[in-house]
């Protein structure tokens, strides 16, 4: 492992490169990514022998970061098998073809370690051929930041597979520094084979217009007047197959004013049934995903409803699996005024609730087709009688 001054070190260069999440995800040429390996190239500037080698980066986020997720960009020539604190997370043996890997990140020290191997030459003589590795590392934190790491000189390289390398607590601390050969577009031989970057994944975020205004049954439409005050609207949204989230994009407008809740938290409030705002949410990774709103019917009264709909982020940079959740009848809804207390939180039994009544899709009058944000909506306080709560982990633009 890093000594404490390498640390303080890596500390001060991370802090000095924090981009904003919207940045582009880690590509090999629009970073300082360098094909890597150990010391002891041969003498034509070029070629290795065959052979196993060991490469590990010691990660350690800024002070006052939490790190949640890294999407990683890697290819190796011969082949590579990619560990992420301990757990093997991919191996491929094509290094014309780069490959992108997400995973959750703990929120301390991260290790990522690489078995990198140069195959025999095919010639009799096996004199040795080109042999390297290069990854980029996007690194997205909970506040909503991201960071970028690269495969240079801060990573160690021993010749060998050495028994244990990729677990957090190896010390590789004697281990010197690997080799730097440079980068993708002018060190031979792979700039004139090429390296083909996978695309990213797309992103199509929240639908607004696929969602459906919701309400309680002391409404009979959309048009028909609702009493005055506050209702409270539940929806726990869990994951297929043990998958976890660690985000969630929410466009969100009620009639007349809301504060919405995420996981028992704050995101924020909006009173102005014309325009939907969106809340970006950071949360510790979590297999549900609870949605609660405190929607107000104000005086002096008339209609009443709640539209939303969100993007549930896989806990993997974007590039896992999203889900999709919009204002139905699967939502829930309580009269009471004031609501249960702790509504909000996650593990609520919400079994008595009964479901929300539809008053039709989006567009609809006299809501009209509302605004849809094109911007994020900073963290703000719950509204009048809303229940009070710690603020989110809010991103805004």
């Amino acid at each position: 492992m890093f000594n404490s001054f390498k640390a303080f070190i890596s500390l001060l260069s991370l802090a000095t490169n924090l981009a904003t999440i919207a940045a582009a995800p880690a590509d090999f040429s629009s970073t300082d990514a360098q094909w890597i390996w150990t010391t002891g190239r041969a003498a034509d500037g070029t070629t290795y022998p065959p052979g196993n080698v060991s490469i590990r980066r010691d990660y350690f986020p800024p002070t006052g970061k939490t790190p949640l997720s890294a999407e990683i960009l890697i290819t190796a020539d011969n082949a590579y098998t990619l560990y992420v604190n301990g757990e093997e997370i991919g191996a491929q043996a094509n290094f014309q073809q780069a490959f992108r890997y997400c995973v959750a990140l703990e929120a301390g020290c991260n290790v990522f370690a690489v078995e990198g191997q140069n195959t025999p030459s095919p010639t009799a003589s096996n004199v040795g051929n080109a042999a390297g590795l290069i990854s980029a590392i996007e690194i997205r934190y909970s506040d909503g930041f991201t960071d970028t790491i690269v495969t240079d000189a801060e990573w160690h390289a021993i010749t060998g597979a050495v028994p244990g390398f990729q677990q957090v607590a190896f010390d590789d601390s004697a281990w010197p520094a690997a080799f730097v050969e440079g980068p993708i577009g002018t060190t031979a031989p792979w700039n004139t084979i090429g390296v083909a970057i996978p695309p990213t994944t797309d992103d199509p975020g929240p639908d607004l217009t696929s969602a459906t205004w919701i309400w309680t049954n002391e409404v009979s439409g959309p048009t028909s007047n609702a009493p005055i005050g506050g209702r409270a609207f539940l929806k726990t949204f869990s994951l297929p197959g043990g998958q976890l989230a660690d985000s969630i994009v929410i466009d969100i407008v009620a009639d007349n004013e809301y504060t919405l809740y995420i996981n028992g938290l704050v995101a924020g409030s909006g009173t102005d049934f014309h325009t939907a705002q969106r809340f970006e949410v950071n949360f510790v990774p979590s297999n549900t995903v609870t949605i609660a709103v405190w929607a107000v019917n104000v005086p002096p009264g008339g209609p009443a409803g709640l539209l939303a709909a969100a993007e549930i982020r896989g806990c993997t940079c974007g590039c896992g699996a999203n889900a999709f959740v919009v204002t139905d009848a699967t939502w829930v809804y309580n009269t009471t005024n004031p609501a249960p207390a702790d509504f909000i939180n996650p593990g609520f039994d919400d079994s008595q609730w009964a479901a929300a009544i539809v008053e039709g899709p989006y567009g609809i009058a006299p809501w009209g087709n509302v605004a849809i944000p094109t911007s994020t909506s900073p963290q703000s306080a719950p509204v009048s009688g809303a229940p009070d709560a710690p603020p989110a982990t809010v991103v805004s633009s």
